[in-house]
């Protein structure tokens, strides 16, 4: 037996075309053949807001609006009876809050498979928005013709006439309004705002307010305060009367007023008054285009107000423009140019400027012809027979005065034309300018002599025009490197100009200061520039002369700099007097503890030095290894402060034989942290004489030298680079100092230029372009040279000659020499005075084959010496707080005469002013800090040998 073919599942189908139908916009619908809902989609709540499910088997017209029910159940009846195949139709749909919806209902039967009618189905079309689309166009296009009318009406009121009842009917019947009114504003006496009713029109059976007493000089405040506000912003009044303020409505219901529209009138943006529309039917608010358009309907009546009153001051100000013609010190013309020919007027000032008054010029049309300088006659023609080429320029004749005099006129034309655009007259103005053209004439005679002034003037002066040069005179010619001033005219100043802001700046002035002005050669030269405006050749222009104050500048660069080093000076040498105190005690004790261990150290080798550890006793050997590298490290610290010393030295004119080896090792160690990081430092010195120089200024120099090949070269490759320091004779009785590089060099270009003040190629902020100029100018004040040899990518050589002093340095060796001394010197007695007791009890070790007395303080010194102490040498410190060493001094010299050249003074430095002056002022010997024992020694014994000479073997 067949089995027979399994039924289709629609399920899935069904589904998708549910899903279809429930996103649509539009209402789709089912109902029975009774008109009852069967089938809504969700789009019925949104459309109406009932509920689908509240809403099937209900019958559709009691949804529908009341007034289009009896068409709709019309339309089902066709529908059922076969009478019409489909339904389309607007019909109106009530939604849940009330209100309705205009709806396209488009409906079809639906019949059974035995032609039975089931119902009716079809669609529901939101139409509410084009039905109030198409209300608003009709409405737009009704205001549209009022507003029109109103223009035409507007147009045709004659000057002078009624403006507001032409135009107020076909406003109140094109918006529906029961009264359309005008009130204008103006002021009381004493300056209050106040409105008047002018005009008004009303529908029929609405009472006239025109005649009211209380709408005639009605106060705007305190009642119409709001109104006044709003309306003078341009906003308009607009809604409800029961909605209004108490005391507005106290005005306005009396007059029957339901709602009210109440728009400006503005006169050059000035209030002068209102347009009212009242509704005294019903309550109705005007939406936005009504507003809109009557508001235009307001504004046309505002431009009308604003014409006549610009043709009222018009004609006020032409009476006002004649008056003024008549008192004016210019003449004012009108020339006729058609036949007849002539002034048809001429004010009246023209007899007092020219001589004849306005009717010898009526009866005269050739008057000016004949008076006019025959040069002249051209341009007169042209003035008054072809105005237009003149283009409303000024054009200046010459006009001949009965008196003789020559008048210099500026006229100024315009052409009068008829309406088919023909020139029928010229009207113009005639100014009398001869003072101006005198004070013209002598200003070019001053502008010459301006000129010959620039020129013969030492300063470089330019004449800019529009930016560019004019005029240079042969100062500025010369000071920028040129042959001829017409190599810089054409040129802008600004691009000699190194530290401009650019041509806006120039033009603005910004000349004026301190500038630099760029040579052609790429030199530069430093000058002071002002910068003035002038007319030259007759025209705005601006002059700018340049003082070069370059040397000026270096000599004030030097000063401050050497201020600079002063300062820094004071500083080290404070410095160094501060750690030569501790330390001079600190390397005099570490002396004597290395001295008290080489003697006393039992002697013995290694094994002994073995079994003493192994029995518990302390290694001498390492004692004495610890305090000689103590001793290194003291020594390192007293050389440093020496160099301190010598590099801040104030006496920097004083020269001496110097070992330029010793120089360059002191400037080595001072410029070790720029070099460490930078090269290796090798030395290749050769033997060499002493040369005769001053130290601090030699050692400025070198380290100047060191410290810039030390910069040359980039951080971080300090294997693969070196700074080399030689030294050797060159066969002419000179030192060679050569100072080499493995840095980047300095190019071609500027290696002429690195010795010249402020040049430098280094960037802004690290260098002044002053260290290698003043270097050349210490060298060669020394009788030198230096000299620069540079490869760029290869390095740089910077060599230095010096000559020496061979005899000199031989004379100064064997000063120097120290002869043996004879043993078994005296014990004599010394008084220490120093403020620190460590120093004193240091000295007392140095001296210890002497009796010593340590005095802490001037004061003690002086009660010691009160008390009888008769000391054979006296070691004084200089710098002490309470009396100083000077003070010390001067007592002894008057007290005890004769034991002030027992003196010997000490100091670690730091001197004052008053200080070296009184220490350059005696022949007594000073001991500086750290002691070189055996030199305090020597001092001593040579002291006592003069008081005790009897001692000596």
């Amino acid at each position: 037996m067949q089995t027979p073919p399994a039924r289709p599942d629609w399920t899935p189908h069904e589904r998708r075309y549910r899903l279809v139908i429930d996103s649509l916009k539009e209402v789709v619908f089912q109902t029975d053949a009774q008109g009852a809902w069967t089938f809504l989609n969700p789009a019925w709540s949104e459309i109406t807001g009932h509920p689908v499910e509240d809403s099937l088997g209900k019958h559709f017209s009691e949804f529908v609006y009341a007034e289009d029910q009896r068409r709709s159940l019309e339309g089902l009846r066709k529908l059922v009876t076969k009478e019409l195949e489909y339904v389309r139709t607007e019909v109106r749909y009530v939604n849940r809050g009330g209100g309705f919806r205009w709806v396209e209902v488009y409906g079809r039967l639906m019949l059974g498979e035995d032609g039975a009618v089931l119902g009716t189905s079809g669609t529901l079309n939101d139409i509410t928005e084009r039905k109030a689309s198409d209300g608003a166009l009709a409405r737009r296009e009704r205001y549209l013709t009022a507003l029109v009318e109103v223009q035409q009406r507007l147009l045709a009121v004659r000057d002078g006439g009624d403006l507001y009842g032409p135009v107020l009917e076909p406003l109140g019947q094109s918006s529906g309004a029961s009264r359309v009114y005008v009130f204008e504003l103006h002021p009381d006496p004493s300056g209050e705002r106040l409105c008047s009713q002018r005009a008004e029109w009303c529908a029929p059976g609405v009472r006239a307010e025109i005649d009211n007493p209380e709408l005639q000089n009605l106060p705007m405040m305190p009642t119409l305060d709001r109104w006044l506000k709003t309306l003078s912003r341009g906003d308009v009044i607009e809604g409800l009367v029961e909605t209004f303020p108490t005391g507005e409505r106290e005005l306005l219901e009396p007059q029957g007023i339901l709602s009210i529209l109440v728009l400006p009138l503005r006169v050059q943006g000035v209030l002068t008054g209102f347009v009212g529309f009242d509704n005294c039917s019903e309550a109705r608010r005007w939406d936005k285009l009504e507003v809109d358009l009557l508001s235009a309907a307001a504004g046309a009546i505002s431009v009308a107000l604003e014409r006549r009153e610009s043709e009222r001051a018009l004609r006020e100000r032409e009476r006002r423009f004649r008056q003024l013609a008549e008192n004016a010190s210019d003449v004012l013309y009108l020339y006729r140019c058609e036949a007849p020919r002539g002034f048809v007027y001429v004010s009246r000032v023209a007899h007092a400027k020219l001589g004849y008054g306005p009717v010898a010029h009526y009866g005269d049309a050739d008057l000016w012809y004949r008076r006019v300088h025959p040069e002249d006659r051209d341009a007169l023609e042209r003035l008054l027979e072809a105005p237009r080429a003149s283009a409303g320029a000024p054009v200046t004749v010459r006009y001949l005065h009965p008196d003789g005099r020559t008048l210099w006129l500026e006229h100024v034309v315009v052409p009068v034309t008829d309406a088919m655009g023909r020139m029928v007259a010229v009207e113009g103005l005639a100014r009398d300018i001869t003072e101006r053209r005198q004070a013209e004439e002598a200003l070019r005679l001053s502008e010459a002599s301006f000129r010959a002034l620039l020129e013969g003037v030492p300063d470089a002066a330019a004449i800019e025009r529009d930016g560019h040069i004019v005029y240079a005179n042969a100062a500025l010619v010369g000071t920028l490197g040129f042959e001829r001033a017409e190599q810089l005219v054409g040129r802008q100043l600004s691009e000699f100009v190194k530290d401009m802001r650019g041509t806006e700046a120039v033009r603005a002035g910004a000349l004026t200061g301190e500038r630099r002005l760029v040579r052609r050669d790429g030199r530069t030269r430093v000058a002071e520039v002002v910068s003035l405006p002038l007319r030259f050749d007759g025209q705005p222009a601006v002059v700018s002369i340049a003082r070069d104050v370059t040397e000026q500048r270096q000599l004030q660069a030097r000063l401050t700099l050497a201020d600079r080093l002063a300062s820094v000076g004071t500083l080290a040498a404070g410095i160094a007097h501060e750690i030569n105190n501790p330390l001079a005690f600190v390397l005099s004790n570490l002396s004597f503890l290395s001295d008290e261990f080489r003697r006393n150290l039992p002697p013995g080798d290694g094994a002994t030095a073995l079994q003493a550890r192994l029995r518990g006793e302390p290694d001498l050997g390492e004692w004495v290894e610890v305090l000689h590298e103590a001793c290194e490290g003291a020594e390192r610290v007293r050389q440093i402060v020496r160099q301190l010393k010598t590099f801040s030295r104030p006496d920097e004119e004083n020269v001496s034989p110097l070992d330029v080896h010793g120089v360059l090792e002191s400037v080595a160690m001072m410029a070790a942290n720029e070099i460490r990081h930078r090269a290796q430092l090798r030395r290749d010195y050769g033997d060499i004489p002493p040369v005769m120089a001053n130290e601090g200024k030699l050692s400025q120099v070198f380290l100047n030298l060191v410290v810039n090949a030390a910069q040359a070269i980039p951080e971080g490759s300090a294997h693969r680079h070196e700074i080399r320091l030689a030294t050797r004779r060159d066969g002419r009785a000179r030192v060679v100092v050569e100072v080499q590089d493995t840095g980047v060099g300095i190019q071609r270009e500027v290696i002429d230029r690195i010795f010249d003040p402020f040049f430098t190629t280094k960037p802004v902020g690290v260098g002044t372009g002053l260290g290698l100029s003043i270097c050349h100018s210490i060298i060669h004040g020394l009788g030198g040279e230096i000299t620069v040899e540079s490869e760029p990518g290869k390095g740089t050589i910077f060599r230095v000659s010096l000559p020496t002093m061979e005899q000199d340095a031989r004379a100064a060796a064997a000063a120097l020499d120290v002869t043996p001394r004879p043993l078994g010197q005296p014990r004599g007695r010394v008084l220490v005075v120093d403020d620190e007791p460590a120093v004193g009890r240091v000295l007392q070790r140095i001296l210890r084959g002497h009796e010593v007395e340590v005095a802490c303080s001037g004061r003690q010194a002086l009660e010691l010496l009160e008390q009888g102490l008769e000391p054979d040498a006296v070691l004084c410190d200089v710098m002490m707080p309470d009396l100083t060493g000077r003070d010390v001094y001067e007592s002894v010299r008057r007290e005890h005469a004769g034991l002030e050249g027992r003196f010997v003074f000490v100091s670690g430095g730091a001197f004052t002013t008053g200080a070296r002056e009184f220490l350059a002022s005696i022949p007594n010997i000073l001991l500086e800090k750290p002691f070189d024992e055996g030199r305090v020694r020597r001092v001593v014994e040579d002291l006592v040998r003069l008081r005790r000479p009897t001692a000596e073997a």
